[in-house]
């Protein structure tokens, strides 16, 4: 029975050695895989937007002016480099995590307490909006040329406390780190799970404003409400496009038209509803990637089955160790 047990306990750190080798391989091919899907989003984005314009709706952006072409133009780029940003977030959301995590980031809150004084500080708060995210400055300079009172004392303290956090931030979400935290295996699943999942709200989102900026410059009819076409792009990501075209959304709606005695007419709708599935399938790069992943998800089930499995047989030894303990003759 000791020999047995010894056997599962051994074979039980083997699976645990496994599983911290494959969540690296997890976390470096989602990095890789995110690469090349948030530029394929992007590209795809563009081409569909694209066909909207010149196959779709023609006269529309045909009645824009130059600049007007130019500003939406400009505006779909700036959309089409999103993805890649929040994909890379991804990649350090720990799931059981995310409930205790405050709203606010340190690099907002920072800006939020200089906006409470006036002077010299508003002069470093319009700093930090150009960029935020970069903030390397000791708090004790924003009042060196003052004398402290207890408002401007407690303001310098939050301001430190803020800039400790963001280092805290930047140790806790190093790759090193998040890989430390994904070798136990449920967190490794949450992790994995949780990314899948969040990939499609990210194309959502993406979709939608692209529609958005398109009706905003008047190419899609304003007469559609947004939230009919964001309630559109919600259909089922694997079905292929009436109009054959990738990642494009056809829809026929139906309304009465009060000049014409209430009779329904039909207006078709074309607008951007980017599907995973058709950016792998148009994407070579995408696809040998995402191919990767279900290599790796593979390999993790079977590894999840055989540590539930060992961990079962540790548990029925334990059980029968234990009865035999408690058992007595009377």
């Amino acid at each position: 029975m000791v020999g047995a047990a010894k056997q599962i306990e051994e074979k039980l750190k083997e699976i645990e050695v496994a599983i911290a080798e494959i969540a690296k391989e997890f976390y470096g091919t989602y990095e890789g895989y995110f690469k090349v899907l948030g530029e394929g989003i992007g590209q795809q984005l563009i081409f569909a937007s694209y066909h909207i314009c010149t196959q779709g709706y023609p006269e529309a952006f045909l009645n824009l002016s130059f600049s007007q072409r130019q500003k939406m133009q400009l505006e779909l780029r700036e959309i089409a480099k999103l993805p890649v940003r929040e994909l890379e977030e991804l990649l350090e959301q720990i799931p059981e995590e995310q409930e205790n995590l405050d709203e606010t980031s340190a690099p907002e809150l920072i800006m939020s307490l200089l906006s409470e004084g006036d002077g010299e500080e508003k002069e470093v708060t319009s700093l930090l909006k150009d960029e935020k995210t970069k903030i390397e400055f000791d708090s004790a300079v924003l009042f060196s040329t003052k004398t402290y009172d207890n408002e401007e004392r407690k303001l310098a303290d939050r301001i430190e406390e803020s800039l400790n956090k963001i280092e805290t931030e930047e140790i806790e979400n190093s790759p090193e780190n998040i890989i430390d935290k994904l070798e136990n295996l449920e967190t490794l699943i949450s992790w994995q799970e949780n990314i899948e999942k969040q990939i499609p709200e990210i194309l959502k989102k993406v979709s939608d404003r692209a529609n958005s900026i398109l009706q905003n410059a008047e190419i899609l009819p304003n007469k559609i409400p947004k939230k009919v076409l964001e309630a559109a792009t919600k259909m089922e990501s694997g079905e292929t496009p009436l109009g054959g075209k990738p990642n494009l959304l056809n829809l026929l709606i139906e309304a009465e038209d009060p000049e014409e005695e209430k009779k329904p007419r039909v207006t078709k709708v074309m607008a951007v509803n980017l599907r995973l599935s058709e950016i792998e399938f148009t994407d070579i790069n995408v696809s040998a990637w995402r191919n990767k992943i279900r290599n790796l998800l593979g390999r993790l089930n079977q590894l999840q089955r055989e540590y539930r499995k060992k961990q079962r047989e540790r548990a029925v030894i334990e059980a029968e160790s234990a009865w035999r303990s408690s058992w007595y003759e009377e």
